[in-house]
C-alpha cells in the first residue's frame, strides 16, 4: 500500500520548518515510486498514524505540496497526485557574483546550461552563502543545488544537506569530505604536476605567484602543491619567492615581484597560480628587459583563449572544465530523478606546451 515503507526523518537542528522537511520527503517518495498522476493519497489521519507525526504537520506538508503543484485537492474527495507535470528547478549558487566573462566561470555556466538545455529543468543563478542554502531551497522550491567554487568552510553545511537527502553537488575545488558529490580537479595535484614538469626541465630556482587580485581555495591549494613538490625533490622553498595575494593591493604585489626579479639570484622559472595575472607578468618582464623563456620560464593554469596569442605563447596545465561540469550535472540529475549514482574518474589536468618554457639545461631532452 502507498506509504507503507516511508520513514520520515525530521531534523530539529536543521534551519527549516518540520512541515517543509516532511513535504520534501513525501515528494521524494512519490517521485521515487513513480506514483501516477490522479492517484488518490491516503487520508491525513491515516498518514499521521502511519508516520507518527501530528495531523497538523501532515496537513501543512500536504498543503505545501499542493502549493508547489505536486498535489491537488478535490473538494469532498481528497488529495491526489497532480495531473500536470511540475517543472523542476536547480539553483546554481555562488558566494560572490559570477562573472560570465571569467574564463573558468563562463565555461562552467555554459556547460551547465548546455547539459540541461533539452531537459525539463529550470536553472536559477543566485549569490548565496551556506547559511542561506536551506531558506533558498524552500523559497525558490529548488529540486537540487549546484555550488560553484565552494570554500573549505562551506563543507559542513554541504555535507549536512546531502545527509538530509537534498540533491547537491559542487563544482570547483575538490575536498576529501565531498568525494561523492564534488567535481573538479585536485589543484594541489595539478601544482605538483606543474612544479615537477619544471624540475624535469632542469629548473631548481622556482617561484610561484599565488595571485595578484585575490586568494581562493584553488590558489591556496596550488601553493601547497608547489611547496610539496619542491620539498619532495629536495629543493629549497624560498619564502620570498612566493608572492601572495593580500589586502595591500595589486601595486604592492607588483613592487614585491619587481624587487624579487631584480635580484641576482632571482627565480629562473615562475608558476602563475592565476592565469589572469599573465598579461601583468608579461608586461612587467618586458619593462625589466627580461626575456621569456631565456631569462625566466613561465607556466600557468587553465587555458583562456589569449594564452596561445601571447608572445611567446603561454605553457599551461588546463583543467577539463567541460568534462567535470557535465559529470556534476549528470550526477545531480541522477539524484533528482532517483537514479543510481555513478562513479567518475578523477579529472586530470592536460599539459599544453608552448613557447613560454624551455629546457634550462640544453642537454635535457
Amino acid at each position: 500500500m502507498l506509504f507503507d515503507e516511508i520513514i520520515p526523518l525530521l531534523d530539529n537542528d536543521l534551519n527549516e520548518p518540520k512541515y517543509n522537511q516532511l513535504a520534501r520527503q513525501i515528494e521524494t517518495y512519490l517521485k521515487k515510486h513513480s506514483v501516477p498522476p490522479g492517484t488518490r493519497l491516503p487520508s491525513e489521519r491515516f498518514l499521521a498514524q502511519r508516520m507518527g507525526i501530528s495531523p497538523v504537520t501532515i496537513g501543512r506538508s500536504l498543503n505545501e505540496l499542493v502549493r508547489r503543484g505536486v498535489l491537488e485537492r478535490k473538494v469532498g474527495s481528497g488529495t491526489y497526485m497532480a495531473e500536470h507535470c511540475r517543472i523542476q528547478s536547480v539553483g546554481i549558487l555562488c558566494h560572490e557574483p559570477a562573472q560570465i566573462s571569467d574564463y573558468y566561470i563562463g565555461n562552467v555556466l555554459s556547460a551547465i546550461h548546455g547539459y540541461f538545455l533539452d531537459s525539463k529543468i529550470d536553472l536559477l543563478s543566485l549569490v548565496r552563502r551556506p547559511e542561506s542554502y536551506v531558506s533558498t531551497l524552500h523559497k525558490y522550491q529548488l529540486d537540487g543545488i549546484i555550488v560553484l567554487a565552494a570554500q573549505k568552510e562551506f563543507v559542513p553545511t554541504i555535507r549536512q544537506l546531502r545527509d538530509n537527502k537534498i540533491p547537491i553537488v559542487t563544482i570547483g575545488v575538490t575536498f576529501p569530505e565531498l568525494t561523492d558529490l564534488g567535481f573538479g580537479t585536485d589543484h594541489q595535484a595539478i601544482s605538483c604536476q606543474a612544479t615537477n614538469y619544471l624540475i624535469r626541465k632542469g629548473y631548481r630556482r622556482i617561484g610561484i605567484l599565488s595571485g595578484m587580485r585575490y586568494s581562493s581555495s584553488d590558489v591556496s591549494e596550488r601553493e601547497r602543491g608547489f611547496s610539496k613538490a619542491m620539498y619532495e625533490a629536495g629543493l629549497p622553498v624560498d619564502p620570498d619567492w612566493i608572492i601572495h595575494a593580500d589586502t595591500s593591493g595589486e601595486d604592492s604585489q607588483m613592487t614585491e615581484l619587481r624587487n624579487l626579479l631584480s635580484r641576482p639570484n632571482r627565480p629562473n622559472a615562475l608558476l602563475l597560480a592565476c592565469h589572469t595575472d599573465s598579461l601583468l607578468i608579461y608586461n612587467l618582464l618586458r619593462e625589466m628587459n627580461l626575456r621569456i623563456p631565456e631569462d625566466i620560464s613561465l607556466v600557468a593554469f587553465d587555458d583562456p583563449p589569449y594564452a596561445q596569442h601571447l608572445s611567446p605563447p603561454l605553457t599551461v596545465f588546463a583543467q577539463p572544465i567541460l568534462d567535470f561540469t557535465r559529470q556534476a550535472a549528470r550526477q545531480l540529475e541522477n539524484m533528482i530523478l532517483h537514479r543510481p549514482l555513478e562513479t567518475f574518474s578523477p579529472s586530470q589536468a592536460v599539459l599544453i606546451e608552448r613557447g613560454s618554457c624551455m629546457n634550462y639545461n640544453p642537454d635535457i631532452k
